[in-house]
């Protein structure tokens, strides 16, 4: 894995979190953990216009400072945006913090947390462990969280948190997770996957000598039927697949010419593209470069299908990493053989389809 990658990774995370109540759904391992303070950090990176506002739950401000520091983080950097809400340590005089005597010290905490939120809009919150705040009345809880959530959401800011997956009762956990408008679902197998609006984020991380290492991933194709987009300047080659193939699981969408296929493919994140080569405004081949500069599209699945039938042809789409190459004029029984046999690569099951 590259610097480059994890880096476009969190920019992309810090871009689309921005607005948004996120809560990282984990294991109780120290991955999580430092989930939340990577992201942190690079969130004070990104912007060095934001603030964060840090609600000490299970970790006291010295714990947490000192934390950063054993995750490698320079904090010292950006702490002059780094405001504390404490339970430890009542009298202290410590600078861009305000302590108090229990988590459950709701007023005191969200009248502290509003006053920041005004004075800096856009701040991020962060609750460290929601676990501790279920062991509270949930329906004291609840309303201490919407009254953050409202706050956050009138100054333009997010709350980022934290949670043990399967710790909690279900409907302990449901209530904490209906808080939020993403969660971030990490694995014990070094995977996590969020939705992000229409979007989905798939990545694979390592820990490398205490640094965290990023990479996208393809999640695995479980749904019945597959969303396939033909693009071809020809009309008639779309609507002559849709109808060779409507006994199969697939549902087409059609573009009918480069700069639609780019704009549909992001917009619709499709498993598959049949894609031509030979179109005036955009060839097929520009179209997967501008793809592959997408950390959403770049890994759909692109089979191209063209009058070319030259070594040199197949060769470059090969290089620029499509799946696989057609040639016209095509037969149904290959192009759908093609189809399953690529979708299987992402983890497919066209029989489970098909007996669905």
């Amino acid at each position: 894995m590259s610097v480059e990658e994890t880096t476009k990774i969190i920019e992309t995370l810090c871009e689309e979190l921005a607005s948004k109540n996120t809560l990282m759904l984990a294991p109780l391992n120290v991955f999580s953990e430092r989930m939340i303070y990577f992201y942190t950090y690079s969130a004070l990176k990104c912007n060095p216009e934001r603030n964060i506002v840090w609600l000490c739950l299970k970790t006291s401000r010295k714990h947490v400072l000192e934390k950063f520091e054993e995750y490698g983080f320079k904090i010292n950097d950006h702490i002059e945006r780094m405001w504390f809400i404490d339970i430890e340590g009542p009298g202290k005089n410590d600078p861009n913090t305000f302590y108090c005597g229990s988590a459950s010290d709701y007023i005191k905490i969200g009248s502290h947390a509003s006053r920041i939120f005004d004075d800096k809009p856009g701040s991020i919150m962060v609750l460290d462990d929601l676990t501790v705040l279920s062991k509270d009345n949930l329906q004291v809880v609840e309303n201490f969280i919407k009254f953050l959530e409202r706050k956050v959401r009138d100054t333009q800011g997010s709350i980022i948190s934290m949670l043990g997956k399967g710790i909690l009762p279900p409907e302990t956990e449901g209530l904490m997770r209906s808080f939020f408008d993403i969660i971030i679902d990490i694995t014990e197998k070094g995977n996590f996957h969020t939705d992000i609006g229409m979007k989905s984020l798939d990545v694979h991380y390592t820990i490398v000598d205490g640094k965290i290492d990023l990479e996208y991933t393809q999640k695995k194709i479980d749904k019945e039927r597959l969303k396939i987009l033909v693009v071809d300047d020809e009309p008639d080659i779309p609507e002559l697949i849709r109808l060779s193939l409507a006994t199969e699981p697939y549902d087409f969408i059609v573009a009918y010419n480069g700069e639609d296929a780019v704009k549909k493919s992001i917009e619709e994140l499709p498993d598959l593209i049949l894609l031509d080569i030979m179109m005036p405004d955009m060839d097929g081949y520009e179209v997967v470069e501008r793809l592959k500069e997408d950390p959403y599209a770049r890994d759909i699945a692109v089979i191209m299908v063209s009058a070319k039938t030259e070594i040199e042809d197949k060769l470059k789409g090969m290089e620029l990493g499509i799946d696989d190459y057609i040639s016209k004029p095509f037969d149904k029984r290959e192009i759908n053989a093609r189809i399953k046999m690529v979708m299987k690569r992402f983890g497919w099951e066209p029989e489970l389809a098909e007996q669905n």
